[in-house]
């Protein structure tokens, strides 16, 4: 490539001035030396590849030179030497233009071609490179074809080959097949025929060879096609019969060697054995068997003692037993599946019967129909005793004509909540039945009892008892003055509820509203809503549709709002009906734990907001009511409390703080609702054993609130915030003269706002009785935690203080025994903890670790030094993708843009053929109508 041509400085004249001085001092333009060439290519006329080259060379330097304008530089802000920065000096104006023409070359072609179907492919060499003349292109295509030849040589000599692709033709046929004997008349005697026409035949009567030279008959004249084509055929024919003839001598020929085939191998084979007489065969016979058993039987000795072994082995495997084939395990849906199906039989069975129908199944009918069949027929002695089931009868009489035994096994017998409530009728009528029955039912009274007392037992400790959620005297935890807690019997209903009160049916529509669920259980017993929401969980499974998922995310807000509606309107409290619907929130919760914890913290915003709008009312109370203690209850059931921060369980326990330390105790009520949330306080910390102080400072503030006047007049002991307002809730009769047992504080007393003179004065010693109870079981709680005679010193002052009041025995007996472990507590966490004051920095100073600093022998600001290699190498790849995305964006768009414009061009195009057409139509109108003018105008004349 040629140097710049400098201009000299000061030198004048116009830009097309210097424009031809460089231009003549490049040797572009003027004369131009042809000693590049030499004489035989200046002969041959071979253009010089060289010359023009530099030119192209030489134009592009100087147009570079004389537009300037083209280079466009990017300033760097810090000019550092040694630093290639890439994109500081570039040329749009000709990446454009070079964009552009491949874009021509490339999305143009491909929009011009789009639609098209067909088309010819040129694969000859050169033909698309645009930088091989045409001589070029000719001698490059000769000498390719030189060389295929040459390659074919190689296998001239092998007979095998075939003579391949080159070869000398004569009017498109090749003439290596043509054979130089044949002219002479010296063709092979034993060329087959191909059965068709010869090739001189042809050629001389077809496609012109006729004229050659004429063919005459013997008188001389010539001959008429017609005679030429019958002599043809009778050639064709002559000679199609040799061909015949011959095959069928061959085919003699083949027959009689066949035939003559036997008599050659007599002579070739060697003579037979003699045969043994007939007198010797026998003997013979004898011997060849006898040495066969021989060699047989010694052979079975050498397999038997190499085998034996395994023999052995597989004998003892071939009597061992074989398991029996079971079925495989089902999966989640299939399960599912199968539930719902028989819920649905049962169900259709149950109209039937209401619409006073058969409702056996298809195989039972069958049954039954032979069996009526049969009932006509004398018993005859081939026939079996099952042919004739008269016991079935019997006990579907036992059983009633609405109830059958498929029912019972489908349907009841997987109601948990049912089968604790047998009817005691069917086990006095049938005690054969009654067995596998009562087995059942026990198994769920006992899975009812565990699930009514689950609540209560984690708060049980050896002697005490905490409140309960149920207000039902027969069902309610008695507490003795031993503390011994005394269970009542269970009373079983006599009666027939579901008889009663209406049949339950198998399927139901999925509630979307609480209005709804109440409008499906409103003709049946309480006892049997578990039975309803069991029975819509397995209709609704989510495994069996995809819409399922929702229905159930909806059916468990309608669930909880169901458990929170029975708490405050159903009378007596029922605990086990409540606790049997929170287990299916569980199992709910657990497949859906999204959809439950957004239920949920729904729930706690509403509480929240109550609360807060009621505490703004100085007139109502602002504590959790009865459903929402519920509600609080099932949410601590449904998520695992022992976490440290929980989205959930976390927001429930900072609104119970706030309950217990900011709400105004106003009533006996607000006390009440006030235990029970510290003991749902105590439920929630039974594993993790965090301290809640705004639990035992409830308790504490509960205890003066509820002591008589004269006990606490001058001070109150302990560091429990107290307020300056204390409500007149202090017991009046502290002997409870009127009482025997106190009893024991339940959830359904609360459900009322105000509470009746009479009463007053039980429901606060019973309210003290849980108090007292309670903190026994938070010191239980606690009794390992360092701080405990920190937490517990005030409290057995404040204990020593109320017992100078003579109380109830009850109450007398748990407050000392609540005085001893206090102080049985405290005195062995004195004597035996040894604490430590803090101290800051109770070691020797740790010195700060120091490091050589690491240094980079070739450090590049363009280079990332991560120590971390994969993550050096994905941030390499995210930022290859980035820098690749943002081209192939740019790209798009470029080409966008360019298909927009060669769109509009082409319609441009249409636009102006489809003018000038529409223009030289009117021009030929207007010609017509002027030349009709002119010749009306004539013949008006």
């Amino acid at each position: 490539m040629p140097a710049k041509q400098p201009q000299p400085k000061g030198s004048g004249g116009s830009a097309l001035k210097r424009l031809k001085t460089s231009l003549r001092s490049a040797g572009v333009v003027g004369n131009q030396s042809k000693s590049s060439r030499s004489k035989k290519q200046r002969k041959r006329g071979v253009p010089s590849e060289v010359g023009k080259n530099s030119t192209a060379d030489k134009l592009k330097v100087i147009r570079d030179e004389f537009n300037p304008f083209e280079i466009k530089q990017q300033r760097t802000k810090f000019d550092v030497m040694g630093r290639k920065v890439k994109g500081v000096g570039g040329k749009p104006a000709l990446n454009k233009q070079i964009g552009e023409e491949n874009r021509k070359k490339t999305l143009l072609q491909e929009m011009q071609s789009k639609g098209h179907v067909g088309g010819i492919i040129d694969r000859r060499f050169g033909e698309n490179n645009p930088n091989l003349t045409p001589e070029e292109k000719m001698l490059e295509r000769f000498t390719r074809e030189k060389q295929r030849a040459a390659k074919a040589t190689t296998s001239l000599f092998n007979l095998e080959d075939d003579d391949g692709e080159m070869g000398l033709t004569h009017y498109g046929q090749s003439l290596a097949e043509m054979d130089d004997f044949d002219d002479t008349g010296l063709r092979l005697s034993d060329d087959e025929e191909s059965g068709q026409l010869s090739k001189d035949l042809v050629s001389q009567m077809h496609f012109g060879g006729f004229d050659d030279d004429k063919q005459v008959d013997d008188d001389g004249k010539p001959k008429s096609r017609a005679e030429i084509m019958k002599e043809i055929i009778a050639k064709s024919k002559y000679h199609k019969y040799e061909r015949q003839m011959e095959k069928r001598a061959d085919e003699d020929m083949r027959e009689d060697l066949d035939e003559e085939l036997k008599d050659i191998r007599e002579l070739l084979d060697t003579k037979p054995k003699r045969k043994p007489l007939v007198s010797q065969s026998a003997l013979f016979a004898r011997q060849y068997a006898e040495a066969d058993e021989k060699e047989q039987e010694k052979e079975e000795e050498e397999n038997s003692n190499k085998y034996s072994d395994y023999d052995q082995l597989l004998q003892e495997l071939a009597r061992d037993k074989r398991a029996m084939a079971t079925d495989r395990t089902k999966t989640e849906e299939e399960i599912a599946l199968d539930e719902k199906e028989k819920l649905e039989k049962a169900e259709r069975a149950r109209k039937r019967r209401m619409e006073g129908l058969d409702s056996e199944s298809e195989d039972e009918g069958k049954f039954k129909n032979n069996r009526k069949r049969r009932k006509g027929e004398q018993p005859q002695g081939d026939d079996l005793d099952d042919d004739y089931l008269e016991e079935l009868d019997e006990e579907v009489n036992r059983l009633g004509a609405g109830l059958t035994l498929e029912d019972i096994q489908n349907a009841v017998a997987d109601e948990d909540e049912e089968s604790g409530d047998e009817d005691e009728d069917n086990d006095e009528e049938d005690e054969d039945e009654e067995e596998g029955s009562d087995e059942e039912d026990d198994d769920d009274d006992d899975e009812e009892e565990e699930m009514e007392s689950d609540y209560g037992e984690d708060l049980e400790g050896e002697d005490d008892e905490v409140p309960t959620f149920d207000d039902d005297d027969d069902d309610m935890n008695e507490m003795g003055t031993n503390g011994i807690v005394k269970k009542a019997t269970k009373k079983k209903s006599t009666k027939n509820t579901t008889s009663e009160e209406g049949e339950i049916p198998y399927t139901f529509e999925c509630p979307t509203t609480h209005d709804e669920f109440l409008e499906i259980v409103s003709g049946l017993a309480l006892e049997h809503t578990p039975t309803v929401v069991k029975r819509i969980r397995i209709l609704y499974h989510i495994k069996l549709h995809p819409e399922n998922k929702a229905k159930m995310a909806t059916f468990l807000n309608v669930l909880v709002d169901h458990i929170a509606y029975l708490a405050s309107t159903a009378s007596p409290f029922p605990s086990t009906i409540i606790d049997t619907l929170i287990g299916h929130a569980f199992e709910i919760s657990q497949k859906l734990p999204n959809a439950a914890a957004d239920v949920f913290l729904e729930k706690l915003k509403t509480m929240h907001s109550t609360m807060s709008q009621k505490m703004n009312h100085s007139s109502s109370s602002a504590f959790p009511d009865v459903e929402d203690i519920t509600v609080l209850r099932c949410l601590g059931k449904v998520f695992p409390t022992s976490d440290l921060m929980h989205p959930v369980v976390t927001p429930a326990m900072l609104y119970m703080s706030q309950t217990l330390s900011l709400c105004r105790v106003r009533s006996e009520i607000d006390i009440g609702r006030g235990i029970f949330v510290c003991l749902l306080f105590h439920e929630y910390q039974s594993v993790s054993k965090r301290f809640i102080p705004e639990a035992l400072n409830f308790l504490q503030r509960a205890i003066v609130l509820l002591s008589p006047k004269d006990v606490f007049v001058d001070q109150v002991p302990g560091t429990f915030p107290m307020p300056d307002e204390v409500t007149k809730l202090h017991i009046a009769d502290t002997n409870g003269s009127d009482l025997e047992t106190i009893p024991d504080l339940a959830l359904g007393r609360l459900s009322v706002e105000t509470v009746e003179k009479e009463e007053r004065n039980t429901l606060r010693l019973s309210m003290l009785q849980s108090i007292v109870r309670l903190l026994t079981r938070y010191i239980q709680l606690y009794a390992s935690t360092p701080a405990l005679v920190e937490i517990f010193e005030p409290m057995q002052a404040l204990i020593a203080q109320t017992l100078t009041v003579s109380w109830h025995d009850d109450i007398q007996t748990l407050l000392n025994t609540l005085q001893d472990r206090l102080a049985r507590q405290i005195k062995f966490c004195k004597d035996k903890r040894a604490k430590m004051p803090l101290r800051m920095q109770h070691h020797r100073p740790i010195p700060i670790a120091q490091h050589l600093p690491k240094f980079e022998q070739r450090y590049s600001l363009d280079k990332h030094y991560d120590p971390d290699r994969e993550r050096a190498q994905r941030n390499k790849l995210e930022a290859q993708v980035k820098k690749e995305k943002k081209g192939a964006i740019r790209e798009l768009r470029k080409d966008a843009r360019f298909m927009s414009r060669e769109k509009a061009k082409q319609r441009k195009e249409k636009d102006e053929e489809y003018n000038k057409m529409i223009r030289g139509v009117m021009t030929m109108l207007e010609t017509d109508q002027a030349e009709k003018n002119r010749l009306e105008r004539q013949k008006r004349k």
